[in-house]
């Protein structure tokens, strides 16, 4: 039985800041893009948009089950897990890079409701 001591689990709602590639290893076919978020926080009693960029991975296999199609500028909710992988460069330097691996996709629809 396993011991879970801990919740890894990611709500995001942002746009695609990056067109989706396909990106395929020996184990999996992914799809890969930037989702950015803005918050908008007071600095200095002023108001500021802060920005943050998101790397997503999605299975492939996932968009296909929901006959998604995603492109840049497309917003969506989703829910995932984040997931750091760590790896050592060519001048023996650590590199990190965090990644938001994504269980549920959902496309937002904007609608814009008119009233008379």
């Amino acid at each position: 039985m396993y011991n879970n001591s801990g919740i890894n689990k990611v709500f995001l709602l942002g746009h695609i800041e990056s067109s989706p590639r396909l990106h395929k290893t020996a184990k999996a076919e992914n799809i890969c893009f930037t989702l950015k978020t803005v918050e908008r926080i007071q600095k200095n009693s002023e108001p500021v948009e802060h920005v943050e960029l998101h790397n997503l991975i999605v299975d492939k296999d996932l968009a296909d089950i929901q006959n998604i199609e995603i492109k840049k500028n497309d917003l969506l909710h989703i829910v995932g897990k984040i997931q750091t992988k760590m790896w050592v460069d060519e001048e023996n330097i650590k590199r990190y890079k965090t990644e938001i691996v994504v269980t549920q996709l959902t496309p937002v629809v904007n609608q814009v409701i008119e009233t008379y």
